[in-house]
């Protein structure tokens, strides 16, 4: 029988293994119209976190008991739907779990690879980057752009997107060795570490000019910052608030919210899921760029099923690079 990761209770605080059951589900008989499929990869966000509070948000929460969802690539093995046949690589939330049924595949991409960049670059991570910094930071040639959480999978894209804009892109990581990545190997022209000491003296040598865009994924102590270094007539694309995710209570601020009316700074947050009609065409696009090498696809794959909680408690504390997937072979 196939296993299944479902919610065995609510995190309270940082997330541990015990929130979690693998448990065997007998296998159903697929329903006329559906597939069954075999998952080959899943993908771990840290959006998973958000899902299993109890509290309002863009889609309802994973409830007790039910199986964790992620976004995945999955093989037809079965298929009673007229435009599947088994072979199809399909990608959707398929959940941690390692065969679904599906009842109904509208929605569901049909993919020409099971490549794991479809679920990072050429997939919502592209899309994610590709929204925020094309529609709302809009960065011009010359301007400072402000990355935070530039090694993981979205800021790793939406870096190298700000600098074929022809921006000046600065970008806060942690620790050495991601800092090192960001100038190395994706050109990023300086970058602030956040777990260093001095790191808002970083901020404040690595912005001379001040910043005109900023795309943020954590929030906390360092988005008051760069608020605070921001130009006239700034934007900020608010894709995620990584340093709350793990609090009882989400935090306060920014305390200097109000320099949003003084500095004419517009700020917008946006979810991936509203931009999905644009995917295929943000695949397209992009995938054209990591072909001719103006792109690449930073990536960490764990191998096996049994590593799927470990990945993902492991994941809160940053120690992957790029996009974070979970590969069942």
């Amino acid at each position: 029988m196939p296993h299944s990761v479902v919610l065995a209770q609510r995190p309270r605080g940082r997330v541990r293994g015990s929130d979690f059951a693998q448990v065997q589900v007998p296998r159903q008989p697929c329903p006329e119209g559906g597939v069954r499929a075999r998952t080959r990869h899943l993908s771990i966000d840290p959006a998973i976190r958000g899902w299993l509070d109890d509290r309002p948000s863009y889609l309802p929460p994973v409830g007790l008991g039910e199986v964790v969802r992620s976004l995945g690539i999955a093989v037809v093995d079965e298929s009673r739907h007229p435009d599947f046949v088994p072979g199809d690589v399909v990608r959707g939330f398929t959940g941690w779990q390692e065969e679904v049924l599906i009842e109904d595949p509208k929605g569901w991409d049909r993919l020409p690879d099971a490549s794991t960049a479809r679920l990072g670059i050429l997939g919502m991570t592209g899309l994610t980057a590709w929204v925020g910094m094309g529609d709302i930071c809009s960065p011009r040639a010359g301007e400072t752009v402000f990355v935070s959480a530039a090694a993981g999978a979205v800021g790793s894209a939406a870096v190298q997107l700000a600098r074929l804009a022809g921006a000046r892109v600065v970008a806060s990581a942690g620790g050495p060795r991601k800092c090192a990545l960001l100038t190395d190997e994706l050109g990023v022209d300086a970058v602030v570490d956040h777990r260093a000491d001095d790191w808002a003296d970083q901020l404040r040598d690595a912005t001379p000019d001040g910043v005109d865009a900023l795309f943020e994924n954590v929030g906390g102590p360092m988005m008051e910052a760069v608020l605070d270094r921001m130009n006239n007539r700034g934007r900020i694309a608010l894709c995620g608030l990584i340093a709350g995710y793990n609090d009882v209570v989400r935090p306060p601020g920014p305390r200097n919210f109000g320099l949003l009316v003084t500095k004419r700074i517009r700020a917008e947050g946006f979810i991936v899921v509203d931009h999905a009609d644009r995917a295929a065409r943000c695949e397209a696009e992009l995938g054209t760029q990591v072909e001719t090498g103006r792109l690449r696809a930073f990536e960490t794959v764990v191998e096996g099923f049994d590593s799927v909680v470990p990945t993902f408690v492991g994941s809160i504390h940053g120690g992957h690079v790029g996009k974070l997937v979970v590969s069942l072979g």
